[in-house]
């Protein structure tokens, strides 16, 4: 599958804005202030944004193709120039701006030498989802970066991770499967999405965000072709890899309670707070599929520094030695955690997913525990493909 096959998830309203977002971060990242302008109706002067650095100040309109060709390029600058041309009036530059998915540098090359002949005192941009920016106007020359060369099997938008198991790829994940799960076990939302713009607005994360992972999936196949909402395919694969991907050697600190004559109330209070949760073995039992017994209960934490413990005032390190009443952990990804926590008689507990992935990485009979949670409620969603996803 090539790069320009990738974005046919996005629709021209989703390319034109990851492209206004892209073009915005470039002039952002290299000092400009950047002023986006709400668009009014159809055919208005309003210009998708106003750039300004020092006394240069630019227009900007930008158009956005679904294939980086010079034959769809051209026309489109030309569009764009027009548009630019009629929202700066006689007082400021414009500057045209044309996008694409993927755009090979001749390409970008041939839309600026039209560009200089048949306008020559407009600037002109052409920029890509990979990374390729070609500027030609006054103070524009320091934004160019082409020597873009990425294996088509790795493309990916600007800025975007390799890694499949980010924190906030974890949560689509989530949200992904969350529909093949009871509320009770998993708290996400729950519909089908046509596209990146669609997980994002239900995930709450931008459509670059978005975007990212859709690509990325797509590039493994572990999306399914030809359907029209993204479902996820070679589930068994793609679960074992997450599972793969989750640290065994976790921040954690073994904790008492000053007050031990009413632990679990302790316990409450602290879960109270908003920045913890109830994690592996003692989310399970919270969750009615606990297996392993007398453990001390782990609770995740939003964050495991001094300042954070000392705002928990009935809770103390425990000495070398002594028994502690809970253990904290750093939540190792703090969106996806606290995002797909559910509530079981007030009490914040992580997800079923979570709890999967975290008794899985244990060496303290999380194998017999993940086993368990997978036959009693994850195999369907394991097995989505031949389930029917």
């Amino acid at each position: 599958m090539s790069a320009n096959e990738l974005p046919k998830r996005l629709d021209s309203v989703e390319r034109r804005r990851l492209a206004e977002q892209i073009l915005s971060d470039v002039f952002a990242k290299a000092g400009w202030q950047v002023r986006r302008e709400p668009k009014g109706r159809a055919g208005s002067s309003i210009p998708d944004m106003i750039v300004r650095r020092g006394g240069v100040l630019y227009v900007v309109e930008v158009k956005a193709a679904a294939e980086g060709r010079s034959d769809r390029l051209v026309p489109l600058w030309s569009l764009a120039y027009l548009q630019a041309l009629r929202a700066a009036g006689d007082k400021n530059p414009p500057l045209a701006v044309v996008a694409a998915p993927r755009i090979a540098r001749r390409v970008a090359e041939q839309v600026l030498r039209f560009a200089g002949e048949y306008a020559p005192d407009a600037a002109a941009g052409v920029i890509d989802f990979e990374g390729l920016r070609l500027f030609r106007g006054p103070q524009l020359d320091d934004l160019n970066f082409a020597d873009v060369q990425v294996s088509p099997q790795f493309q990916s938008v600007p800025g975007a991770s390799s890694n499949l198991f980010s924190d906030l790829n974890q949560w689509m994940l989530k949200v992904l499967v969350a529909p093949e799960l009871p509320e009770r076990l998993l708290s996400a939302p729950r519909g089908r999405y046509r596209n990146a713009s669609q997980l994002a607005r239900a995930a709450g994360v931008s459509v670059m965000s978005a975007f990212r992972l859709v690509q990325l999936l797509q590039q493994e196949r572990y999306l399914a072709e030809s359907e029209p909402y993204l479902r996820l395919v070679r589930r068994e694969e793609l679960f074992q890899r997450w599972l793969s991907s989750v640290s065994q050697r976790m921040r954690e600190v073994p904790m008492r309670f000053l007050l031990r004559a009413s632990p679990s109330g302790e316990l409450q209070r602290m879960l109270d707070s908003g920045r913890a949760c109830l994690a592996l073995f003692a989310a399970a039992d919270a969750l009615g599929l606990g297996f392993v017994h007398g453990v001390r209960p782990h609770v995740y934490v939003r964050s495991l520094h001094r300042a954070s413990l000392e705002a928990w005032k009935s809770i103390v390190p425990a000495a070398n030695g002594e028994r502690p009443d809970l253990i904290l952990r750093q939540a190792p990804a703090l969106q996806s955690v606290f995002r797909g926590l559910v509530r079981v008689d007030g009490k914040p507990v992580c997800d079923i997913l979570q709890v999967w992935l975290d008794v899985s990485a244990s060496p303290s009979r999380g194998r017999e525990q993940a086993d368990l949670i997978r036959r009693r409620v994850l195999n369907r969603v394991l097995l989505g493909e031949q389930a029917g996803g």
